[in-house]
């Protein structure tokens, strides 16, 4: 069991060095500023690295005092009301007070219910307290096989995470303490004495009402409302989006309610949303990466700045309270300077509404976080993890 007299004290760090080593020993040093001592950290490295990920790593462990280190590569970190794209760039958030351990899942593909038992035999007995966080790479991460695993076995404990990534499309990579590996999960399990708070922020608002899939083959849609899928689809995009497939699933997502979850409404947080992997015209119809069957309740809904600045500053209000340590924000890929038109918008808004309490985060492939209870892979959306002292 943690010690509960123990404080928990966490900083937050970024450096923007084009050097690896700088990089490393100038985020750690600013996040140990604030944690005081580093009982363990999260290290997230933007792109333009290359092959220095290992000289990062080692000026962070050797700067922190410590090589409990989890950590992935990343299109781009934020940390300290900052945000970094496509760039070089290093964030960290050390903290001290609470157990915690990282370590690494290799290769999970095809070895989901192997990876669920690890992760949560280094967990030990499920706690409300706890927080787990995966960074996995996106290549050998099947999350409608690990997530359901993990979900049946953490029990009251907290899941969130974010795909790794890589802006200039090398190899996305993971790390456990100073050991670099592709392919597989990063991990850190973390003994609160306080459960964690979770907010997920949404990108999109809703431009249909629901409407009833009436014609499905397997991840196809082939028929809404009676009506050819492909044809409901233009009628949702509009204007000239109607006339420019590819450019339209761009903008326009498939919301997907969360069975038990607000019933017909299709307020945020009560839907996910998964964008258009095929669209097949010849046939008038279109695919998601998610199974559909007759029967299901869809919307169309559309990318909007405004709306997701607004839920942002919702979520925030919900999830923040004065009793927060630090937080973790794992946005999207597609949020960020080129969505909002505004560089360090999220950034800026965490900092306003924790205050002192430090944050720090990367911008993923994906997302991992609760909606309705249930945990999910999730697509443009923000999770952002509170540790309370």
């Amino acid at each position: 069991m943690p010690d509960t007299l123990r404080v928990l004290q966490a900083g937050a760090g970024i450096s923007t060095a084009a050097d690896a080593r700088q990089a490393g020993a100038e985020a750690a040093k600013r996040a140990l500023e604030g944690a005081g001592r580093a009982d363990g950290a999260l290290v997230f490295v933007g792109p333009g690295y290359g092959d220095d990920v290992s000289l990062i790593l080692d000026a962070t462990a050797a700067e922190l005092g410590t090589e409990v280190l989890a950590g992935a590569t990343a299109h781009g970190v934020l940390a300290a009301g900052q945000e970094s794209e496509a760039q070089a760039a290093v964030a960290v958030l050390a903290f001290q007070g609470l157990e915690a351990e990282a370590f690494l899942v290799p290769d999970p593909a095809g070895e989901e219910e192997a990876a669920a038992e690890e992760i949560v035999a280094r967990l030990g007995a499920p706690r409300a307290e706890d927080l787990v966080v995966l960074l996995p790479d996106p290549g050998t991460f099947d999350s409608s096989a690990l997530l359901p695993a993990l979900g049946e076995r953490l029990g009251p404990a907290t899941l969130v995470g974010a795909g790794a990534g890589d802006a200039l499309g090398d190899a996305p990579l993971q790390w456990c303490g100073r050991s670099v590996a592709t392919g597989a999960i990063s991990a850190l399990v973390l003994r609160g004495t306080a459960p964690p708070r979770v907010g997920v922020t949404q990108a999109c608002r809703p431009v249909t009402e629901l409407l009833t899939v009436t014609g499905a083959r397997g991840h196809w849609i082939l028929e809404i409302d009676g009506r050819p899928a492909l044809e409901v689809f233009r009628e949702a995009a509009g204007g000239a989006l109607a006339d420019d497939l590819r450019r339209a699933a761009q903008f326009v997502f498939v919301a997907q309610p969360v069975p038990g979850v607000g019933g017909d409404s299709l307020a945020p947080g009560n839907y996910l949303v998964r964008h258009a992997i095929g669209l097949e015209e010849d046939a008038n119809a279109f695919a998601i990466p998610a199974e559909v069957r007759p029967g299901d309740r869809i919307a169309f809904v559309f990318r909007d700045a405004a709306a997701a600045r607004e839920d942002l500053k919702a979520m925030l209000e919900r999830v923040v309270s004065p009793a927060a340590v630090c937080g973790l924000y794992l946005n999207c890929c597609a949020r960020g300077a080129g969505f909002f038109g505004v560089p360090g918008l999220e950034a800026a808004y965490l900092d306003r509404a924790l205050g002192p309490a430090p944050v720090a985060g990367m911008f993923g492939s994906f997302e991992i976080g609760p909606i309705g209870g249930v945990t999910e892979l999730l697509s443009y959306t923000g999770v952002l993890a509170l540790l309370e002292g």
